[in-house]
């Protein structure tokens, strides 16, 4: 069942480390976020820091680390074991995946991406991962935005599905509603400039074909897609400024409606059901910040 609205919001523990940019995913209960990035003395640096959030005791538990430092990439838990996919530090990404199963990480060379991607989205249609757009250069290279979707199930070679229509884009808000991807917002980059889009694209697996089946009310990137029952949420963002907006994006029709607040503005901020609980973690709370909070909803009182 759906959230009905997403408003009231307490704080959990503060993370061990704050960092944006990070692979974050459910494991045995607990809330795992790898990887990432954070800010020193005007330089950025990028992490192999692995943690993971007890929701029941609201402890952080240092986790194995990963393999080496890298950021900027999306993850998906299939059948118990986190997937981290491309990424990489300050220069080109990399086409390597590893997981993580709640005890090591290991690198499955089967799954070696076609080329190497940082800033896609990722998600899980009925056991296949699917990786879509993100950035074929470094972390500033905006111009080498792209369009691709592949697709593989774990431990098999990708698959070349067709792309993204419109923009080439990357950091876009992803979820899975029913056995459609949803593709809200993200950004792309026009004369050397990043450009925020507003547009609602959907991906049927069965087809292999998209289509536009909305518009948001603002462009904006950087927000997170959480699904939630028969719509996907979007949540916070940035457009030229970090919001506190949730909106609902329904699975069939594309329509979009208010579903909630944040207590404050946050960009690149992973938000994922824990249970009964939406947790969210880590992002940015302002230019060159990390947000240092964990937030776990108040589910509103249903009707008896």
């Amino acid at each position: 069942m759906s959230t009905s609205s997403l408003s009231s919001w307490r704080e959990g523990t503060p993370a061990p480390l704050p960092r944006a940019g990070c692979a974050a995913g459910v494991i045995g209960g607990r809330l795992v976020v790898a990887g990432g990035t954070y800010w020193r003395d005007g330089r950025k640096f990028w992490c192999e820091q692995t943690d993971a959030y007890d929701v029941t005791t609201h402890r952080w538990l240092p986790q194995p680390p990963l393999p080496q430092s890298r950021g900027d990439a999306p993850a998906v838990t299939l059948g118990g074991v986190l997937y981290m996919l491309g990424g990489g530090v300050d220069g080109p990404p990399v086409d390597s995946v590893v997981s993580f199963d709640g005890e090591a990480w290991s690198q499955p060379s089967a799954m070696t991406l076609p080329s190497a991607r940082r800033s896609s989205a990722a998600a899980v249609v009925n056991g296949t991962i699917f990786l879509l757009g993100g950035l074929a250069g470094t972390w500033t290279d905006f111009a080498s935005a792209t369009s691709t979707v592949w697709s593989a199930r774990p431990g098999e070679a990708w698959t070349v599905r067709a792309p993204l229509p419109g923009a080439a884009r990357f950091n876009a808000a992803v979820g899975t509603v029913g056995e459609r991807i949803l593709v809200a917002g993200g950004c792309s980059a026009v004369d050397g400039k990043v450009v925020n889009l507003d547009d609602i694209l959907a991906y049927d697996p069965r087809t292999d074909r998209w289509s536009t089946v909305g518009r948001l009310p603002m462009p904006l990137r950087g927000a997170c897609g959480l699904a939630d029952g028969d719509r996907l949420l979007v949540v916070g963002g940035y457009t030229d400024r970090f919001l506190t907006q949730i909106l609902a994006v329904q699975g069939t029709t594309g329509a979009v409606t208010p579903a909630g607040e944040l207590p404050v503005g946050l960009a690149d901020t992973r938000f994922l059901r824990v249970g009964p609980h939406i947790v969210g973690v880590a992002g940015e709370n302002g230019i060159k910040q990390r947000f240092p909070g964990t937030l776990i909803a108040i589910e509103p009182a249903r009707p008896s």
